[in-house]
């Protein structure tokens, strides 16, 4: 017996030991990869185009080709690292191969470290393989990364046959130093089949946070109902943030702010919320109404729409996608406004300190409760240029990011900052 009880601690601690050798192994004090985050209007008209090009020209039956310059998957690759984990990616493409690597940091105790990962992916018949994957200094064996890996994905992927058939519409992806091609028939209906199959067996959000969206969509509901006049969003706020306050004193504040944001946000702008959950289908209907932000409906939307943006990815994103949307009014639209821009910035601004902190959290929700006008969400705008043509734009401005245009965005986060909101 007692040899017995020798043999079992002597194993027990056996494996401890491989543990924390391992754990050393792959846990570095220092990350592989340490650069800026970086997302521009570029990469969000790029990343358009293949799907207008998709959606327009690429029909059932077709083959069709999506081509993903390197910088932008680089690009994209490290952005949804930072968003996700706060990391780091690095993304390299060359004939037939990539190598990517990531650098994630993990709280130990007191002190950071970081789990660096490098996979070198190599082109394949149809999708890539895996030829190696190393995790700190820890290398995979090769029947790892070469048996076991492909089995799990395929295992993972057949468990819902409607991703299975988004694979299978996959012809080849290849890799060069120009970025990656990936070919594909195109199948009728794909992404609308996909769509409620994810709708249905991948929920977006967990009951608790479908219970606060249920609640923010019945206050909003409720506010506006019997309302024929247009709404100015200082006083559609005021209900909203109110039950935040409430909520948030036995909850998560944070949390709070970041779903009245949302379904205020989706009210705005006329979406529908069983697009995005279907459970939405029997809640109370969303009644038609018109919102405005000192006077403008434009600016309410705006807002509101980078402010969501902001509170479920992040600021980069939001002023990419709004400086995005400008210089495609310049274009064909209505023209670049620097108060348009205004409003996106404000709305920005209000989610982030929305969700900054708990601290930050309750103090907005204290503010809009206790009522405030437009005018203390937006900035001064009248004299702001606006509905440039891109020809007027560049006579003016030159281009993004010349010091003329520049020193007026400056002038405009100058105004915002001082926001009796944001005091």
């Amino acid at each position: 017996m007692l040899r017995l009880i020798r043999i079992v601690a002597l194993s027990f601690f056996s494996l401890l030991f491989i543990l924390i050798a391992l754990l050393f192994l792959v846990i570095d004090s220092q990350p592989i990869v340490k650069r800026d985050v970086d997302i521009t209007y570029n990469h969000v008209d790029r990343i358009k185009q293949i799907f207008d090009n998709q959606r327009n020209h690429i029909y059932p039956g077709e083959l069709g080709t999506a081509k993903i310059v390197a910088e932008d998957v680089d690009t994209v690759v490290n952005y949804l690292t930072y968003l996700f984990t706060k990391g780091n990616a690095q993304v390299q493409v060359t004939d037939h191969h990539t190598l990517i690597r990531l650098s994630i940091p993990l709280s130990i105790g007191t002190t950071i470290n970081y789990l660096n990962l490098e996979a070198h992916l190599i082109e394949a018949e149809i999708l890539p393989s895996v030829h190696s994957i190393k995790m700190g200094h820890f290398q995979l064996p090769a029947f790892i990364t070469t048996e076991m890996f492909p089995k799990l994905m395929q295992s993972l992927i057949s468990t819902i046959p409607e991703i299975q058939l988004a694979f299978s519409a996959l012809q080849k992806v290849s890799m060069s130093s120009s970025g990656i091609d990936i070919v594909y028939r195109w199948q009728g209906g794909l992404f609308d089949t996909v769509n409620k199959t994810l709708a249905m067996n991948l929920p977006l959000v967990n009951k608790q946070e479908l219970d606060r969206f249920y609640r923010y969509h019945l206050v909003l509901t409720d506010y506006t109902l019997r309302k024929n006049k247009p709404i100015p969003l200082s006083q559609l706020l005021i209900p909203v943030m109110r039950l935040a306050s409430e909520q948030s004193s036995k909850g998560n504040a944070v949390e709070e702010n970041r779903a009245a944001i949302l379904i205020t946000s989706l009210h705005i702008l006329g979406i529908s919320l069983k697009t995005l959950f279907p459970e939405a289908v029997d809640w109370p209907k969303q009644p038609k109404y018109l919102v405005t932000l000192d006077g403008r409906e434009d600016f309410a939307k705006h807002f509101m729409l980078s402010a969501a943006i902001t509170a479920y990815a992040d600021s980069k994103l939001s002023d990419a996608i709004g400086l995005y949307k400008e210089i495609e009014d310049a274009r064909s639209g209505s023209g670049f406004s620097f108060n348009d821009i205004a409003a996106d910035r404000a709305g920005t601004k209000f989610a982030e300190k929305a969700i900054e902190n708990r601290m930050s959290a309750l103090n907005i929700q204290g503010k809009l409760s206790s009522g405030l006008d437009d005018t203390d969400l937006m900035p001064a705008w009248s004299d702001l240029p606006e509905f440039l043509s891109e020809t007027a734009f560049k006579e003016r401005f030159g281009a993004i990011n010349t010091p003329s245009y520049l020193q007026l965005i400056e002038k405009i986060e100058q105004r915002i900052t001082h926001l009796v909101i944001f005091d």
